[in-house]
């Protein structure tokens, strides 16, 4: 099954622990004007953005999460223009002041496509336009995530999460047990794969741009196991 096409219903649920809050706070000093956020998934960050009085675009490829940033974003009364693409063949009817990528949205990109996506965003922001993404780290995917598994069990829904670590890839399986009567369940699955991005990989195809990084979960200088890597791009 496709990746996020059972994921989509519980993903916000599933990601509570990201700091949306933190991390949007962090970045606002770099944010003005109109912005797109790519591979938006249910368009947290992108409605976050928006309810700052930004013009947003969500960008994602599948139907399951833009129907529910859809969703959402009539909830919150916010305007926001969603459209299906792949990333990595972005297509802009004009120049943007800002692009936003986050949670591990650059993990899911092959390495040999990744410089021709940084090319295409690099062509759709205005001179002096930011470029704000984050990494699971290599740390992360290759020590914590790889040969792992997880599970969490709700009222409604228990999932079971397994990894494998390949050659400069973590694949992923995901299977949810939904509930549907009583004691009657409905198993369902989908897989995904992340790609590990050494710092000095992704500094390698930012070489064009003015880079500020960080650790993504405490917004300060990045160390050894930091987790998640936070990048400020400038259109140089």
């Amino acid at each position: 099954m496709n990746a996020y096409s059972v994921l989509a219903k519980y993903y916000d649920r599933l990601m509570g622990d990201f700091d949306y809050e933190g991390y949007l706070n962090f970045i606002a000093r770099e944010l003005s004007g109109e912005g797109v956020d790519l591979a938006c998934g249910s368009g947290e960050m992108t409605i976050s953005l928006a309810k700052r009085g930004l013009k947003m675009t969500g960008i994602d490829l599948s139907d399951e999460m833009l129907n529910c940033a859809t969703a959402k974003a009539k909830k919150n009364y916010v305007d926001v223009r969603w459209i299906r693409q792949d990333i990595t063949q972005l297509e802009l009817s004009h120049k943007v002041d800002f692009i936003t990528c986050v949670c591990d949205g650059v993990n899911y990109i092959k390495k040999s496509e990744l410089k021709g996506f940084f090319d295409k965003v690099k062509t759709y922001l205005k001179d002096g336009g930011k470029f704000i993404f984050d990494i699971s780290s290599e740390y992360k995917l290759s020590q914590i995530l790889a040969d792992n598994l997880f599970c969490e069990d709700y009222d409604d829904v228990t999932y079971i999460w397994s990894n494998a670590l390949g050659d400069g890839y973590v694949d992923m399986d995901l299977d949810f047990f939904e509930k549907i009567h009583d004691d009657t369940y409905r198993r369902v699955g989908e897989s995904h794969r992340q790609y590990i991005y050494p710092l000095e990989f992704i500094k390698g195809a930012l070489k064009d741009w003015d880079l500020e990084i960080y650790d993504g979960e405490t917004y300060s200088d990045v160390k050894n196991k930091s987790k998640r890597l936070l990048f400020i791009a400038t259109k140089a």
